[in-house]
């Protein structure tokens, strides 16, 4: 088969199935299959909920009209089709997106409790969220080409920064959480990147950015210029119409978006350097600064006796691990590490072993929701308290063996109390409706719980909850943002975190007096995390404080409780500050009333009616001058993934018959586990067979299943099952190749019918150099394929595959990679489908789960021969200790080819074949041993990864002698699977 062919259809196929899907089980990975889904129908919105959520979608329709009224003004965008709105309390995500294919469509998670922990406003999450994918949908319409998602092959019509921010601008108030405190820290840290990959902020940042520069750009230069920049369009080969951001940003302002942003950005310097002069700096706590593990903390929290401190951290942007260690506060402050994996910004001690958190995992029907924990110091272990409960912020209670903890009910928010002991749980509140509650309290002298209420007309306020008469007592009745309480070691008081400065500062309210006092004015802000002794002689109440003037690093401070600090009123000049303040022409109001008489039908959905067109490309290939035609491939899926369907291939003008190639795949995820169909005719099979490298026609089709387990999953660590049914033909290119030696069995053509089962379980932490060195992880993978002699096929054999591995500690960030493997293989396999050694390395790279072809076995080579075996019963065994020596080469070419990192490897194989033969003629066992070293690098082609490496080996009984090494090149992958 011709190479050029050959590597097209390669990456044809790679493009299908990378194809552009997007729904709830991309995040969630379960497809939920229980959910009963339904359809209200408005003007202008298909609202799509499960039948369970009934009620939502009045909601959801009064909001959505009255978003369309007012974007539809602002920014000059009509519909021609009814925009698609979907909603799903399945898991608790606090997120949504949406899609720019030819028929727009959002994706929401509803019924949320903890949004509000990261969103400020008065505005709730239906509201919020629904406006702004909303926003965003309309800014795909108004940039829309008529050839669709193709114009970003030359265009760049939507950057996200800007995407993101004209959707804020459109739909929220200027805010802290969702721009200003984002923003000045990068400003006056002089760090504008949000690509920057080294702060945890750059997501914010990326968000603040585009917020700040539309309300700016609007500010300035008026609405209408928005509207009227979004509605120009550039023609390609003087035909082909497409919308480009900074082709259309030269044509409205003079010099550009670069003239923009640099007066932008002085604009900024001026608002927030004038703003930085009237506040603190960190240096000014003059606090302790105490140093524990990771680079940004998500928590902290002091032990009641204070001799322990819990972080919860990130251990950094290179190595995104998020760790709960238990730090003793002392001068040794000696770490423990006791878990890890997505634990809640909420740790509570229990008592001076005992520490309490929140962590999402899987509930009921695999749903991805928030329970509440216990990890035990003494024991070292971890208990889980709830189940299915949808839990978070847990606290220790007056009474003995009992917590508290809040439930999210559809939404609501509401307290309960559990009894350790006997897991008797009981309600504290009887809240309904849109109402959140956070970060509890209890308060032994007032006999009350704290809380952070956010309630159903959008007012956040601390509310004292008497539990034995309901009474409720708010302590804080302005719109400042009062959040997450820490109480004083007496009792009287409390320390908490206002967003009344536009990012977080320290205030400390008497409880007795009812007076409150600011102890922090920091201009880039500080966070409360915990109050009690010190260790010093001095013994003074101490504060545990987060502040940080840098987007790189948080730092932790011990500063004195009984701080005290006065702020004056700042003075901004109105035209550096106008526009923060500054509204689209048409405002969506903050609360909006349901109307059910929006809605003009309703009834079940149907996924195959809203399959929707991804992308069709085509294009015209050549070859030869026989074999030329035309590339192309075609993608559909269904804003649920219940459907997807892609095909593709290769059509032959001069010989369509032979010379054609092509693949139809259909995924259905309409069931738990997802099931895909596939029809082919199409290379396969790829490998070294002896000195050739042979590729095979699979002509067939296959059913094949894959089905995730849950009792498996655990921080970074996942496991699934697969199967699939097989029928096909084989057909070997250019089979004469292969008569050269009577040792190695000539490759056959024949009619395959064979059904696999493979079981795998891997665990493998982030890290950015996991494609090249891996710092630790394990695997553990069960292949068992049959091949009977059924529906005319040809072959009858059974083949077993345990192949298993695991990377353990050495110096520093040495590691030792240990790998071994055992096959076994019965009946009349096709001679192409042996186990046994390859003669070179196999290419190997990490490919999508659902891709349906493999186009490089997997073969083990004993590094140091160069002979090919095959037997009946293959073992084989690898040590290697990895060592990193350059993080990068820094090399690019044409854009388009990256160097990476470079590590070094000594390596020794073995391996032992029975029954085997090898092409020197040897019989009988065969035992090989290997040893030598390597060098690894990490290639990006087209922003494809993949490892390669120049080695140098020899046989291991030959290591001393003066026998030159042997130079080998290969592309592999740093782990087997």
């Amino acid at each position: 088969m011709n190479t050029t062919k050959y590597s097209l259809l390669l990456v044809l196929l790679l493009f299908v199935n990378e194809a552009f899907t997007q729904g709830f089980n991309t995040t969630s990975g379960r497809n939920h299959p229980e959910l009963n889904w339904q359809v209200a129908e408005t003007e202008h919105f298909l609202i799509m909920y499960p039948e369970r959520i009934n009620g939502i979608q009045d909601k959801v329709a009064a909001i959505s009209e009255e978003t369309y009224t007012a974007l539809s003004h602002n920014l000059d965008v009509e519909f021609d089709q009814k925009i698609r709105i979907y909603l799903s309390d399945e898991d608790e995500v606090n997120n949504g997106f949406a899609v720019p294919y030819s028929r727009p469509y959002t994706n929401i998670w509803v019924n949320l409790n903890d949004y509000s922990e990261i969103w400020t406003g008065e505005e709730k999450w239906l509201r919020k969220v629904v406006a702004h994918e909303l926003a965003h949908i309309f800014h795909f319409q108004a940039v829309r080409s008529p050839i669709g998602l193709l114009q970003y092959l030359f265009a760049n019509p939507l950057p996200s920064f800007w995407t993101e921010g004209l959707a804020q601008y459109e739909t929220e108030v200027w805010d802290s959480q969702r721009g200003d405190r984002w923003l000045r820290k990068a400003i006056f840290d002089d760090d504008l990147n949000y690509n920057s990959g080294t702060s945890i902020e750059d997501g914010r940042l990326r968000y603040a950015l585009g917020n700040a520069q539309v309300r700016y750009f609007t500010d300035t230069y008026g609405d209408t210029t928005l509207a009227s920049m979004l509605a120009i369009s550039e023609k390609s080969l003087g035909f082909i119409e497409y919308h480009d951001f900074n082709e259309a940003f030269s044509e409205t302002i003079d010099g550009g978006y670069s003239s923009f942003f640099d007066e932008w950005r002085k604009h900024a310097n001026i608002y927030y350097n004038t703003l930085a002069g009237q506040m603190e700096r960190v240096d000014s706590l003059k606090g302790e600064e105490v140093t524990f593990p990771g680079d940004f903390y998500f928590d902290a929290a002091i032990s009641p006796n204070d001799s322990l401190i819990a972080v919860y951290s990130l251990q950094s942007m290179s190595r995104p691990v998020r760790r709960l260690h238990i730090i003793s506060n002392d001068s040794s402050q000696t770490s423990t590490f006791t878990t890890e994996g997505r634990i809640g910004a909420d740790l509570h001690w229990v008592s001076d072993h005992k520490i309490l958190y929140s962590r999402l995992v899987r509930g009921k029907d695999a749903s991805l929701v928030n329970d509440i924990f216990e990890y035990d110091l003494s024991k070292k272990e971890e208990t889980r308290i709830t189940q299915n409960r949808r839990a978070k912020f847990p606290i220790k209670t007056s009474e003995k063996d009992e917590i508290a903890y809040i439930v999210n009910e559809d939404g609501t928010g509401n307290l309960f109390t559990k009894d350790l002991k006997n897991g008797k749980e009981q309600r504290v509140t009887n809240y309904t409706g849109d109402v959140q509650l956070l970060w509890p309290l209890w308060i032994e002298n007032e006999h009350s719980f704290l809380v952070h209420k956010f309630d159903k007309s959008g007012d956040r306020n601390l509310v004292l909850i008497d539990p034995a008469t309901q009474k409720e007592v708010v302590i804080d009745r302005s719109a400042i943002d009062n959040r997450k309480a820490i109480l004083s070691p007496d009792g009287h008081k409390i320390a908490y975190q206002s967003l009344r400065d536009n990012v977080p500062n320290i205030f400390i309210y008497d409880l007795k007096s009812g007076k409150e006092h600011r102890v922090t004015n920091v201009f880039t802000g500080a966070e409360i995390f915990g109050w009690g002794t010190s260790s010093d002689s001095t013994k003074k109440e101490k504060l545990l404080v987060g502040a940080s003037e840098s987007r790189k690093k948080d730092h932790l401070f011990l500063i004195n409780a009984d701080r005290r600090v006065e702020r004056d009123s700042i003075q901004i000049p109105s035209q550096y500050s106008a526009w923060i303040s500054h509204r689209p022409p048409v405002e969506i109001p903050s609360q909006i009333n349901t109307n059910k008489l929006l809605i003009s039908d309703s009834y079940e959905y149907n996924s195959f009616k809203n399959i929707s067109h991804v992308i069709t490309l085509a294009f015209p290939y050549y070859s030869d001058e026989n074999n030329w035609g035309l590339f192309a491939t075609t993608n559909w899926t269904e804003p649920l993934n219940k459907h997807t369907i892609s095909a593709g291939g290769l059509f032959s003008i001069p010989d369509p018959l032979n010379n054609s190639f092509g693949a139809l795949s259909y995924i259905n995820n309409q069931f738990y586990p997802s099931i895909a169909f596939n029809l082919y005719k199409s290379p396969d099979n790829g490998q070294f067979y002896g000195d050739e490298y042979l590729i095979e026609e699979y002509t067939g089709a296959d059913i094949s299943v894959r089905w995730p387990i849950n009792a498996f999953e655990a921080p970074y660590q996942n496991s699934f099952w697969s199967a699939r049914m097989r029928y096909y033909h084989t057909t070997p290119f250019a089979i004469d190749r292969f008569t050269d030696n009577n040792e190695i069995e000539r490759p056959l053509e024949a009619s395959v019918a064979d059904i696999g089962f493979s079981w795998q379980l891997k665990k493998e932490r982030p890290w950015k150099d996991n494609k090249i060195h891996p710092l630790d992880g394990y695997g553990l993978k069960f292949d068992l394929k049959a091949s009977g002699k059924i529906l005319g096929a040809d072959v009858n054999a059974i083949t077993t595959d345990l192949n298993a591995y695991t990377i353990q500690p050495g110096l520093g960030q040495h590691r030792f990679y240990v790998q071994g493997r055992f096959q076994s293989q019965w009946g009349n396999a096709l001679p192409q489908n042996y186990i046994g050694f390859s003669r070179y390395d196999n290419i190997s790279f990490m490919l999508p789960s659902e891709f349906p072809f493999s186009f490089f076995r997997n073969n083990e080579r004993v590094r140091g021969y160069r002979d090919f075996v095959s037997g009946e019963h293959v073992a084989f065994g690898s040590l290697e200790y990895r060592i990193p020596l350059i993080p990068s080469l820094k090399t690019e070419l044409l854009g388009v080819v990256r160097f990476g990192g470079v590590n070094a490897a000594l390596f020794t194989d073995v391996g032992i074949v029975w029954n085997g033969s090898s092409e020197s003629g040897k019989n009988g066992t065969i035992e090989r041993w290997g040893t030598g070293y390597e060098f690894k690098n990490e290639l990006s082609i087209f922003g494809i990864s993949v490892n390669h490496a120049i080695g140098f080996a020899k046989k291991g009984t030959e290591l001393l002698d003066e026998n030159e090494f042997n130079v080998y090149y290969k592309v592999k992958a740093s782990v087997p699977f």
